[in-house]
């Protein structure tokens, strides 16, 4: 068995995960009203370009999942390499149809017999995916059976959370999330919603506060709950919309507190920038397999 793995450009791969060579990413993307098409990237000078863009367009652009060509693109490659099984991780099918799609182009091959398959929901999105990833391959690694690395990544998804701060309801408006009162009255009492994603694979709301330091101790609570939990076997990252200073000194905090965590840290993707905003940052814990 010769396994390889795909994931969309959400996942936010780090250079060594992307520079494997089984790994193998489909991209999202982007589209502005005039029709620039930004694809979903992790460059930085890419990020800072799109995010500069963002703050001056009245209209929020609109993401779009992977083209259904590339992921059969992708999938020619695998075979063409030799690989006759993949392990596919996307985006939550909560908020996006690329699991869908993935799930139709998979299943083609499939009873073509041209390859096997096994396609994970990760019920979220960013580091999550890219987490869920690292503990495949690890699982894969060490000798684990497929179907049960899989059954345990799934699991760990039921687990693994992830909580958005959104700092300007605009964005919510302009994108249809959000009525213009409500986003009037709460930008007047300065609240912000913070939403995770649930169980059934929605994202919705999970508590409103009114200042960035009440967002940090509500995070801490998170992650302190979580280490009891875990016994300190977590992950946390960090994502965010185009405020790096600020994110990067809630990591060096969380380092602080809790010694020995790693914690990733790094700008959410277009595709994931134009529903959170200019500002907002999210909080992923993410376990580890026992």
């Amino acid at each position: 068995m010769k396994i390889a793995y795909i994931v969309d450009s959400t996942a936010s791969l780090s250079d060594e995960l992307a520079g494997r060579s089984d790994v193998f990413q489909v991209h999202l993307s982007v589209t502005f009203k005039d029709g620039t098409i930004f694809k979903d990237t992790t460059d930085e000078a890419a990020l800072k370009s799109f995010y500069q863009r963002l703050a001056t367009e009245k209209e929020i652009p609109k993401s779009s999942q992977p083209q259904v060509g590339e992921y059969y693109e992708v999938v020619d490659q695998i075979i063409s390499k030799g690989y006759d099984t993949i392990i596919a991780i996307h985006i939550g099918k909560g908020i996006s149809g690329t699991y869908q799609s993935a799930q139709m182009v998979l299943n083609e091959y499939k009873e073509e017999g041209k390859i096997d398959y096994h396609l994970i929901d990760s019920n979220g999105t960013s580091y999550i995916i890219e987490h869920l990833l690292e503990q495949t391959i690890e699982q894969i690694e060490k000798g684990t059976a497929v179907e049960e690395a899989v059954g345990k990544i799934e699991n760990l998804v039921k687990v693994s959370q992830i909580y958005l701060v959104v700092d300007d309801l605009n964005y919510l408006v302009r994108g249809g999330r959000l009525g213009a009162g409500s986003a009037f009255i709460g930008s007047l009492f300065k609240i912000k919603p913070i939403v995770y994603f649930a169980e059934d694979g929605k994202v919705k709301p999970f508590d409103k506060v009114r200042t960035n330091s009440r967002v940090i101790k509500l995070w801490e609570s998170i992650i302190e709950e979580a280490m009891d939990k875990f016994n300190g076997k977590i992950k946390i990252a960090i994502a965010h919309g185009d405020i790096a200073e600020e994110a990067q000194q809630i990591k060096k905090r969380f380092e602080n507190m809790y010694p020995g965590i790693s914690c990733r840290v790094g700008y959410l993707t277009p595709a994931l920038g134009v529903h959170g905003g200019i500002g907002s940052k999210g909080l992923g814990i993410l376990p580890y397999l026992n």
